[in-house]
């Protein structure tokens, strides 16, 4: 038997709270989303709601729910996402696209570039000039004129926010099987994301990594062996490059690594791939030495970063710190630790006439053109590795770290 009742969320940065409505079904709980929010002074000291108005509209709103799950004859047959659709499948309030924006960073907090959905939210309710905006109001023309008001990296940054959450919204509130369409369009097939053209600004040439190899290491303050951000930064910017351009954030959290071969998923992707964007990458003998410089030796983690810094985001911190000093060393100001993956790109590109596909794959991006066929092709690391192998040959002439 389904039962519900309200549950009144954290307040939110403009001093209000949302209700939403908790259902219990087979002994499984899932929030509803409601239009309906409330101040301090709608509560009572215990915190619950003690507005009339708003009581009576949550108690019709639930009188509503439970006469529809009695006219359903099969419930208990029912998943609790499927009964949840049949509840607000004939709604016909609108879906506001800045509450759906809203909910996404509540519910993804945890994910890599979370404060970019934040500043994205915050620029188009500031373009808008309200707090609201109906999702079909999000058509190419709209997205053509907040496009023209953005100037520099907030085009290709805070758009790209846009279409994720467009997209990811899509998915939640659609179900063509059913014939559920609440976001019936697609503008984004239209619209195109302008994209930064950040590589060549990024990476790196042969020679400069060369020379980012052979800096000394700071022994004035804590020793060659010590982590000082310099140190730190000049090693584990290597490491990446050596291992096809890992990010800081899967060097933090690796866990798995089978005889020589590091085994990851890629944080920024995972979630939005069915092989959870899995890869495996051979330890070149070029990095042995700094993998084995960083093992974690406990067994938790590959590498022991994890006991170093006490987030990714504080890890990635450091290193970009220790970056302004290896630039400083090396003539490259504002040089930043994601030049590893782009510098890896590029030598793998220009210097060497690797095929593009294996650089894709290399770097673990999604082929758009190759997405149904993916699902049929069990992954094969061998090109990967292959042509990592003759970059790392290529940069160190055959050397190895000391």
């Amino acid at each position: 038997m389904a039962t519900f009742r309200t549950e009144i969320q954290k307040e939110r940065e403009n001093g209000t709270f949302n209700v939403k409505i908790i259902l219990t079904h087979k002994s499984v709980r899932k929030r509803i989303p409601t239009d309906i929010y409330i101040i301090k002074t709608d509560m009572s000291r215990s915190g619950k709601i003690k507005n009339k108005s708003v009581i009576d509209k949550l108690d019709k709103m639930i009188k509503e729910f439970r006469d529809k799950c009695n006219n359903i004859l099969n419930i208990d047959s029912m998943t609790i996402e499927a009964l949840v659709e049949y509840l607000l499948e004939d709604q016909n309030k609108s879906l506001d696209f800045i509450e759906i924006f809203k909910d996404f960073i509540e519910s993804h907090t945890n994910i890599k570039g979370i404060k970019n959905y934040k500043s994205a939210l915050n620029s188009l309710t500031g373009f808008l000039g309200r707090e609201r905006i109906d999702v079909n109001e999000v058509t190419v023309q709209f997205l053509t004129r907040y496009s023209e008001s953005l100037t520099g990296r907030a085009k290709s940054l805070y758009l790209g926010s846009l279409r994720h959450v467009y997209s990811d919204a899509k998915l939640k509130y659609n179900d063509e099987e059913r014939g559920i369409i609440k976001i019936p369009y697609s503008p984004f097939e239209r619209f195109k994301v302008p994209r930064q053209n950040v590589s060549e600004k990024r990476a790196l040439d042969c020679e400069t990594l060369r020379n980012i190899i052979n800096l000394p290491y700071d022994e004035t303050t804590r020793g060659k062996d010590k982590e000082n951000r310099y140190n730190l930064a000049k090693d584990v910017f290597i490491l990446s490059f050596g291992l096809i351009g890992m990010n800081s954030i899967d060097l933090y959290n690796c866990e798995t690594m089978d005889k020589n071969t590091v085994i990851y998923q890629r944080t920024k992707t995972k979630e939005r791939r069915s092989n959870r964007a899995e890869i495996h990458v051979i330890v070149h003998k070029q990095i042995e030495a700094l993998v084995k410089k960083y093992r974690d030796r406990t067994g938790k983690n590959i590498f022991r970063f994890h006991m170093m810094y006490c987030n990714p985001v504080e890890f990635n911190k450091a290193l970009n710190k220790g970056m302004k000093e290896v630039g400083k060393r090396i003539g490259v100001p504002d040089l930043t630790f994601y030049a590893a993956r782009h510098t890896w790109a590029t030598i793998a590109r220009n210097d060497l006439s690797i095929d593009k596909n294996t650089v894709n794959d290399a770097l673990n991006h999604i082929d758009e053109s190759m997405r149904v066929t993916d699902i049929y092709i069990i992954k094969d690391f061998t090109a990967i590795n292959k042509a990592n192998g003759k970059v790392l040959k290529y940069v160190w002439k055959g050397d190895t770290i000391q």
